[in-house]
């Protein structure tokens, strides 16, 4: 949203996919944390984040070979979001594809934002991996 907004960075239809991953993680994990007295809802919301972020490593990964010019297939302009869910058209300043894939712009420490995710979200993926095995062992 920052590149966006501020640095006036137009989202591709990846972008917008990575966005969507996103916000099925941060559901999951506040769900995760509003139930956690009970363990079985809170193991389902343990697999819910654990999926979305491989969703969004997908995505991120994709990504990567987009700008790299290593991916076959096309990335038009339709987000594919269903008729009874149509983000783009509720939330258009968050959802809405304004550009094709190509490229990533610049991220941190010489890295393209592709790349920044695919590496962020490995780490966050082991993370949540780590945390629901701990979940599972100290269940009371």
């Amino acid at each position: 949203m920052f590149y966006q907004h501020v640095l006036n960075e137009p989202p591709c239809n990846l972008c917008i996919q990575a966005r969507v991953w996103t916000l099925v993680g941060i559901i999951s994990a506040g769900i995760g944390l509003s139930i956690r007295r009970f363990f079985y809802l809170r193991m389902v919301a343990h697999v819910a984040l654990i999926g979305s972020l491989i969703g969004l490593l997908n995505r991120s990964w994709i990504a990567m070979l987009v700008e790299r010019g290593q991916y076959e297939g096309s990335c038009g302009m339709d987000p594919g979001f269903p008729a009874w869910l149509p983000l783009d058209e509720w939330f258009p300043n968050i959802f809405e594809v304004w550009t094709m894939c190509g490229y990533t712009p610049d991220f941190i420490f010489g890295l393209t934002m592709g790349e920044g995710l695919v590496y962020g979200v490995t780490v966050l993926l082991l993370v949540a991996i780590a945390a629901a095995i701990v979940d599972v062992l100290n269940k009371d």
